[in-house]
């Protein structure tokens, strides 16, 4: 199974790759892109894992991968498969998400 994101987490990821990039160099990219790609992997082999976020939406969970927090839910479109929906940093107001962003992407 492949692993899908949403627009806004393709976005999320363009963002990340940018700002380490800069800071850190392609380096430094290359593994953390290496790490969040497992943690993509294990959140398609497992989707029932990680915390349950029913609260922001139905049937949304997250994992927490580095500074990053991962948003998923399985997706009827997507054939119930898990979709990543979300890529936020650890630091962002969580509950602001659900009022200024579309957290289903």
């Amino acid at each position: 199974m492949s692993t899908r994101l949403s627009r806004l987490a393709r976005r999320d990821l363009e963002d990340i790759r940018r700002y380490t990039l800069d800071t850190w160099g392609r380096e430094q990219w290359a593994k953390y892109y290496q790490w969040l790609v497992r943690a993509f992997e294990g959140i398609m082999a497992n989707p029932d894992r990680g915390r349950d976020r029913s609260l922001f939406a139905a049937g949304m969970r997250s994992v927490k991968y580095g500074r990053h927090v991962i948003f998923f839910a399985r997706i009827q479109a997507a054939d119930n498969n898990p979709v990543i929906l979300r890529i936020v940093h650890q630091r962002r107001n969580m509950p602001a998400l659900v009022y200024f962003e579309d957290l289903d992407g």
